[in-house]
């Protein structure tokens, strides 16, 4: 039931950043296939070469663009799943149901999770189909691999959100705390690619993977490992916390 209304509440949010991400991704597939003939726009033709190029920044443009509206929409579901509740005091009614404040906890982000499922596949799977349709050529493995990583990271957005904005008891505090760290982090790998003239540059994208992708880890995905763990660990924080939280 509480899964349901978690859902339902934040049903016109999905549905706006649903609507975003796929003109967007849509609109990113498109500069390199088009081509200017008689003042038109129209497909150009289909060499190897206008494929890969298709397939490349159409790849980076899709990550870049998911990667900032799934951080944002990551953070702003996290500061509404039960920050804003707790601040209107809706959570005392809920509370006086037959269950235990770890049920709120756990089902709340469960959902909030869930919700960025489709705010990923949807938007990707129609970037490919796009880039397919004009190409007749299938080469999305990168993307798809990196779409991995954006969940990944998104879903460690929405815990940290969702523990600050729970435990403040404010959406407003644990919305602003994320905005500080995307406008940071985006900020300092924004200027780190700006050297283009470097002879190892490589699109900008890229550069919101480094850390997941350093050479120097103890394995293989050592640092995804250690995201998906601490997206995990916050919800337990999260609910010691609100165990003992005065509502």
């Amino acid at each position: 039931m509480y899964f349901r209304i978690c859902w339902y509440t934040k049903r016109y949010r999905l549905i706006v950043y649903l609507t975003l991400a796929m003109v967007l991704t849509v609109l990113g597939c498109l500069p390199e296939a088009l081509e200017s003939r008689g003042g038109h726009w129209v497909l150009a033709d289909m060499t190897a070469f206008r494929v890969a190029r298709i397939w490349n920044a159409g790849t980076e443009n899709t990550l870049a663009l998911l990667l900032v509206i799934m951080l944002f929409a990551a953070a702003d579901l996290g500061a509404l799943a039960m920050g804003e509740d707790t601040k209107r005091r809706e959570l005392d009614f809920l509370l006086t149901r037959p269950r235990r404040r770890s049920y709120f906890i756990w089902t709340s982000w469960l959902a909030g999770v869930g919700e960025l499922i489709p705010l990923l596949v949807l938007p990707g799977l129609t970037s490919i189909l796009v880039m397919f349709y004009m190409t007749h050529t299938m080469l999305a493995g990168p993307l798809v691999q990196m779409a991995m990583v954006i969940f990944a990271m998104a879903a460690g957005m929405f815990a940290l959100v969702y523990m600050l904005a729970t435990l403040t008891g404010s959406a407003t505090n644990g919305f602003q705390i994320a905005g500080f760290v995307i406008f940071l982090y985006a900020g300092i790998n924004y200027a780190r690619n700006e050297v283009w003239f470097d002879p190892d540059y490589r699109p900008k994208y890229f550069g919101a993977f480094d850390w997941l992708e350093s050479p120097h880890q103890f394995f293989p995905y050592a640092n995804l490992v250690l995201l998906i763990a601490a997206s995990l660990a916050l919800p337990l924080l999260t609910q010691a916390g609100f165990k003992r939280k005065d509502l």
